[in-house]
């Protein structure tokens, strides 16, 4: 009997028992080993710049050929665009989000001011027209004594004006009261009228702080555009270069791919940090109201 024989006759181990527990490891490692290869040519798939089917084959023919060094160099500064991309995406949704927000602010600050003291100077309004009315009759009454005392004076009728006169002078204080009660409410009217005026244009001028922000936005936006056709045009050389085959020159064009890209996210996290900005005014113009309304 051989010396394995032996051993497994001495430990209880049946041959075809130990074969098949090293057959069902095997093909756990290997399956196991699949699944991780899989999982990162996936990753690594989805990560990397949007290709055709066309340019897609060609890549996978390039990294099936390359050498091991050469492939992880390919597939790293592939990830790498991949990477910028994703990022660009991301900074163009917050942005969307946030411009939004600050377009719907916007508008609510605007009616917020312009609506500013309305209740109070309708409130004044209102007191002056009740007041005017209050003292129409008296204002009729004055009128109408003073016609009489005209009348008298134009007949010489000296017991008929003396009098009417004596009635007039009763009623002149009165009305001289009544008046100034009137100029008191209309002067309370115009000068709330005038401090609304005042505040609206303060609130205007700071709200418009954020104009000057706006601007920079715009500009942004177009030097992204001008990174996004660079980034078209860097990828349609990396689809020429796939096409070739040359490992060193798909290399700088996706290391010229991903600058691109880099500087097309960078552009769109700019402007998405200038439109913070424009919230933080909204938000001071905001502030401001709420001091008003307290």
């Amino acid at each position: 009997m051989s010396n394995q024989s032996s051993m497994n006759h001495r430990y209880g181990v049946r041959p075809n028992l130990r074969a098949n527990v090293w057959t069902r490891m095997s093909l756990g490692l290997i399956i196991l080993f699949s699944m991780s290869v899989i999982f990162y040519a996936s990753t690594a798939e989805a990560a990397g710049p949007e290709l055709g089917v066309t340019a897609q084959k060609a890549w996978e023919t390039v990294l099936s050929k390359a050498d091991s060094q050469t492939k992880l160099s390919l597939q790293r500064a592939y990830e790498n665009v991949g990477n910028w991309t994703t990022q660009e995406q991301a900074w163009e949704q917050k942005t969307k989000t946030i411009h939004a927000a600050n377009s719907k602010e916007l508008e609510q600050l605007r009616v917020s001011i312009r609506q500013i003291d309305d209740a109070k100077i309708a409130g004044l309004t209102e007191k002056v027209k009740q007041t005017e009315a209050r003292y129409e009759p008296l204002f009729a009454l004055y009128s109408s004594v003073n016609r009489q005392l005209n009348a008298a004076k134009a007949i010489k009728n000296k017991e008929w004006s003396a009098a009417i006169r004596t009635q007039a002078d009763t009623l002149k204080p009165v009305v001289q009261l009544a008046r100034e009660d009137i100029r008191f409410k209309k002067k309370e009217l115009a000068e709330a009228r005038k401090r609304k005026s005042t505040e609206v244009k303060r609130l205007r001028t700071l709200l418009a702080g954020a104009d000057s922000v706006k601007k920079q936005i715009q500009t942004g936006k177009k030097q992204a555009s001008l990174w996004r056709e660079r980034y078209s045009n860097a990828l349609q050389q990396f689809k020429q270069s796939t096409k070739q085959g040359q490992s060193s020159r798909l290399l700088s064009s996706l290391n010229s791919l991903a600058a691109a890209a880099e500087k097309w996210a960078g552009s769109k996290q700019h402007i998405y940090t200038l439109e913070q900005k424009v919230s933080v005014t909204y938000a001071k113009v905001s502030q401001e109201l709420t001091k008003r309304s307290k």
